[in-house]
């Protein structure tokens, strides 16, 4: 057998969005059209975006903003549930409804040729939701079951701890409400919310992959004119969290503790945003970032350790999570932030860095590759307000990104003596080895 080797292949560069171009119109009382037309296979993803989301419910009702999604599925005035998951199957697709912090989301993805068909079924779910009064109990009750599931999974426990550390008070620092919440949504409160929020120019349309843009536009315009509603609110900005402290979440007995530490960062739009997402690879957010070689590569601390730049308009922050073994609960703490440290004090290699930014163009790349991913796309610059000129120069923007860059940000925006640092697991059995880190909250 040869024992040759090879030079290594050199990577093409990357320099350009895939994006293609979008044809953008106004329908109505004010709901913008965007629509991209790509790819080979005759499919077509249609969505339906509303500015309303968790961030808009009022307080003491954490979930209403569920509770409506939940309703969405329950048919229009004309189909029930059952009725119009039928008919939506006959084209070809399922409706999905999703939200975070900002919008809710109603969508399905279907082949082509019948997609005027479909635009107008998720037209009637959005404009003439059901809103059935004897669901309500049932869907309480499935609230309940979820609250109750996710209020026991270490992971969810760790995100609402940290977010409530970093916000506080704040709509975005509430993820999991009190069981008394729930069993106070009403029907009544879901459909006004939707009422008032749904329509005009809170209302974007999406549709992306291979489709007649005339007949969707004409589709559009006949099940979606006349639909109006109340301009969207602005949420105001949260407070910084400024020092570093330490929380529990109880778990008796746990045999693993869950970690979430970071701080807020600069949202989309801010010039350092895209090189943060190359520094964020780069530390915890590949395969082969730093914190992953080190606590998961290295020393076995955990399997599946990851860092992510979460964002919402004029907002954002980096955190890295980690499910660890309880007797290295304080080593783990100790390698994050010497990673985060070790990148402060001194700049990557260049080839360290290349391989990075290789990833981070090429996943951009690759997530503009179906409908689905343009459709997302699309909501993030729409979320964002941003315009075109962010995909056009997203690649180069990565491939600029200089070492010396890293360390900036670095320094700049990750100072651990600012992090936040959430502990789930056995408290008795952590708390010496990790009381070297800050007070407890």
């Amino acid at each position: 057998m040869s024992t040759a080797s090879y030079p290594r292949p050199e990577v093409t560069p990357l320099e350009s969005s895939p994006l293609p171009d979008r044809r953008i119109e106004t329908i109505g009382s004010g709901i913008k059209a965007t629509l991209v037309n790509a790819g080979v296979v005759p499919v077509a993803g249609i969505r339906i975006v509303v500015r309303a989301g968790s961030a808009d419910v009022p307080a003491g009702q954490t979930w209403l903003d569920r509770l409506v999604h939940d309703y969405l599925r329950e048919g229009t005035e004309e189909l029930d549930s059952g009725s119009f998951a039928a008919a939506l199957a006959e084209l070809g697709g399922s409706l999905y409804v999703s939200g975070d912090e900002h919008t809710t989301t109603i969508s399905t993805e279907v082949p082509s040729e019948n997609a005027p068909a479909a635009l107008k079924l998720l037209a009637s779910v959005a404009r003439t939701p059901r809103f059935p009064a004897s669901a309500a109990e049932r869907l309480r009750d499935d609230l309940e079951r979820t609250r109750a599931v996710v209020g026991t999974q270490p992971g969810w426990l760790a995100h609402a701890a940290f977010r409530s550390e970093l916000y506080g008070s704040h709509p975005y620092g509430t993820v999991l409400p009190a069981q008394a919440e729930i069993a106070g949504l009403t029907m009544e409160a879901a459909r006004e919310f939707w009422t008032r929020r749904a329509g005009g120019s809170n209302v974007r349309l999406m549709v992306a992959g291979l489709f007649d843009a005339d007949a969707i536009l004409e589709a559009a315009t006949e099940s979606l004119s006349g639909w109006g509603g109340e301009e969207h609110g602005t949420v105001a900005a949260p407070t910084t969290q400024t020092e570093r402290i330490v929380r529990y979440v109880e778990r008796p007995g746990a045999e693993q503790s869950t970690l979430q530490i970071g701080l807020r960062v600069p949202a989309p739009g801010h010039p350092d945003y895209v090189p943060l997402e190359v520094l964020n690879s780069l530390l915890g957010g590949s395969f082969y970032s730093r914190i992953t070689l080190n606590i998961r590569e290295d020393k076995g601390y955990t399997y599946s350790p990851r860092s992510s730049i979460s964002s919402r308009p004029g907002d954002a922050y980096w955190a890295e999570a980690a499910d660890v073994t309880t007797n290295v609960t304080g080593a783990s703490i100790r390698e994050i932030l010497n990673e985060i440290e070790r990148l402060r004090s001194e700049s990557p290699a260049e080839d360290e860095l290349r391989g990075i930014i290789n990833y981070v163009s090429g996943s951009f790349v690759i997530r503009q590759a179906t409908p689905g991913g343009i459709l997302n796309h699309l909501e993030f610059l729409d979320l964002h307000g941003l315009d075109t000129s962010y995909s056009a120069n997203y690649v180069a923007r990565v491939r600029e990104v200089t070492p010396a860059d890293v360390q900036r940000l670095a320094q700049e925006y990750l100072d651990p003596a600012k992090m936040p640092i959430v502990v789930v697991g056995d408290q008795a059995q952590v708390q010496e080895q990790v009381a070297e880190f800050g007070p407890t909250a």
